[in-house]
Parts: structure tokens; C-alpha cells; sequence
């Protein structure tokens, strides 16, 4: 039998053993509600919505899954009508229903929930043929309010996977003739000098960059990373590099990551210039006159990082940079597949 003493110490011990298990339980409950709250991605509801660029917004779409973009126009002083072109273009192309881009306003979605779509969109993209220079694709063109905020889904309902590109047109007021094509991030028309050594690096814009190299040149960029549907300090990236022509020499076109602390030692004297990543030589297009090279890996949120691409070959090459892993590319000017 316990004595008096051990029976408030047993008692003592009782009382702390539940309170402990008590704390954990609710500490295990908020670290789930949290995780839970953080598992919606971005792009899979309108409150979640990735803000629509002007530029190639691409990426990849599941069977049954769809994504969310935000169209935000721009103040043209009193001017309040604009037009807007949106382009989806998919690899591969599927001219079914089960390809769909839908436009809608704010106030038809704040009515209703998440998980629900009015009836009648704003607006929905309906399938056009290659045009000149325009691909074909899911086309939808329309007026926009600049007081209004709008949104944009597409979504894939069929049973393969597939990449997509909606591209874009800047909104312009009616009235004005020229309407501004988005292309991609071309650097095609910068100096030439532009990107040959490090602190001439170039900016690399979010999306597809397009660009030529000499033979036996290369062309440096420089980047950061902030995706906000990363919580982790640590961001995936992935980047995938199409050049041609191969000229039978594949692996003499390459791409290298380095720090911006290791570039600057280098360009202090260092005598080695060590890369944390790099290419891997690849192919998934099954064009034998395409290299690929790919890497995937973790980057520090906010930090400044340093990309070259090398043309090692005896003859200019034009190159294809997606900051995404991509299968099946649309090459050529202005995202035209290349026969």
C-alpha cells in the first residue's frame, strides 16, 4: 500500500501525465487543421487564383482538374471599356468539350461557393483553327471593365494529362488600333552584349524565354524565387532547356546553376566556379533534332541565384527555357509548334 506522501506524489504524477497528453492532443489537432488549411494549391479555387501575366502562363493539367487565373485590367484615366484576348493552346490539342476556358465576373463568383460555377459564364473560349502566326487553340475575346475584377478557369476533363499555354494580349481601350501581342520573353532584340558575363546578366522573366547563341557563346540570367503556394523556405523550381539544331552533338549545350556568393568569389579571383546544378541530358519529345536537358531541385526563398546557357556547338542554336518541367514544348516564334 502506498503511503500518504507516495499517494499525492502517484496523484501529482496522474494529473501532469493527462494535462501532457491533453496539450499534445490539441497541438497534434492544430498542426493538421494547419497542414489541412495549407493543402489547397494555388490556382484550384478563385480566392487561391494565380494573377493572370502578360506573357505565356503555362503549365501542366491532370485528368479532371482544373485551374483559376485572375484578370486585374489596367486604369486607362476615364476610359473604362478594353478588350482582352485569351488563347489556350494544348499539347496534345483536343478540339473536344473536354478542353474548356470559361471567363467569369467577381460578383458572379462571391454569390456562391468554392465548389460551385454560375450557370452563365461572362464569357467562354470557343476552339479556333491556326490563324497566320496564331496557333490553334481555345480562343476567347472579350470587353472588359477596368473597375472590374475578372477571373478565368480552364479545365481538362478528359483522361490524359496535358501541358497548356494560355497566352495573352494586353488589354488596350477600344478605340486604339494596335493591340500588343504577349509572345514570349524574348531577348532576341536586346544588345548583343547583354548576358555574355555575369554582371551583365539578364533577368529571367517567369514563363518561356526564347533566344539565340552563337556558336561557342553562352548567356547568363539571373533569378529569384517567392511561389506563395510554398510555405517551406526551401522552393521547388524545375527548368527545362529545347535547343536545335542538336547537330548530332547534343551534349555540347548545356545550362549551370551557381549562388550569387559563388559568382562573386569567381569574380573576385576565385579561380573555380563551382555549380550547385545543371542540366541532364534528356529526351521525351522524340525529336531527334531537339536537345532537352532538365533539372529539378530546391532553391532558398528570396535568393538571388545565376543561370548560364552554353552553346558548345559550331553553329547558332535557338534555345527554348521553360521554368517548369515540360514534355511536350511549343517551339518555333510566338509559342508555333516546328514542323
Amino acid at each position: 500500500m502506498f503511503s500518504h506522501p507516495e499517494k499525492r506524489l502517484y496523484a501529482l504524477l496522474k494529473y501532469l501525465l493527462i494535462l501532457v497528453a491533453v496539450v499534445f492532443a490539441s497541438s497534434l489537432s492544430m498542426v493538421v487543421l494547419w497542414i489541412s488549411s495549407a493543402a489547397t494549391a494555388t490556382g484550384d479555387t478563385p480566392s487561391a487564383a494565380i494573377s493572370l501575366t502578360n506573357h505565356v502562363n503555362t503549365g501542366v493539367l491532370a485528368p479532371n482538374q482544373h485551374r483559376w487565373f485572375r484578370i486585374i485590367p489596367p486604369d486607362f484615366d476615364a476610359l473604362t471599356n478594353f478588350e482582352q484576348n485569351l488563347l489556350l493552346v494544348t499539347n496534345p490539342a483536343i478540339t473536344s468539350p473536354e478542353i474548356t476556358l470559361q471567363v467569369f465576373e467577381q460578383a458572379q463568383l462571391s454569390q456562391l461557393g468554392q465548389d460551385t460555377l454560375p450557370s452563365s459564364p461572362y464569357g467562354a473560349g470557343q476552339w479556333t483553327d491556326s490563324i497566320g502566326t496564331q496557333p490553334a487553340g481555345v480562343l476567347w475575346m472579350g470587353a472588359i471593365d477596368s473597375s472590374q475584377t475578372y477571373y478565368v478557369r480552364i479545365a481538362n476533363t478528359s483522361t490524359n494529362s496535358i501541358d497548356y499555354w494560355l497566352l495573352t494580349r494586353q488589354p488596350q481601350a477600344n478605340d486604339s488600333e494596335q493591340l500588343q501581342s504577349n509572345g514570349d520573353n524574348s531577348i532576341l532584340s536586346l544588345n548583343p552584349e547583354a548576358g555574355r558575363e555575369p554582371h551583365l546578366a539578364l533577368d529571367l522573366p517567369a514563363g518561356r524565354n526564347h533566344g539565340r547563341l552563337a556558336a561557342g557563346t553562352a548567356r547568363w540570367y539571373k533569378f529569384t524565387q517567392n511561389d506563395p503556394s510554398q510555405w517551406s523556405h526551401f522552393q521547388d523550381l524545375s527548368f527545362t532547356l529545347f535547343y536545335t539544331p542538336s547537330d548530332g552533338n547534343r551534349a555540347n549545350v548545356n545550362f549551370q546553376l551557381y549562388t550569387a556568393r559563388e559568382v562573386e568569389a569567381w569574380q573576385r579571383g576565385a579561380s573555380r566556379l563551382n555549380n550547385f546544378g545543371a542540366g541532364m541530358l534528356i529526351s521525351r519529345d522524340s525529336d531527334p533534332n531537339t536537345g532537352e536537358r532538365l533539372w529539378r531541385g530546391n532553391i532558398l526563398r528570396d535568393e538571388t541565384y545565376y543561370m548560364v546557357i552554353e552553346n558548345g556547338l559550331d553553329v547558332e542554336i535557338d534555345y527554348w527555357l521553360y521554368d517548369q518541367d515540360i514534355i511536350h514544348p511549343l517551339l518555333g516564334e510566338d509559342g508555333i509548334a516546328l514542323n
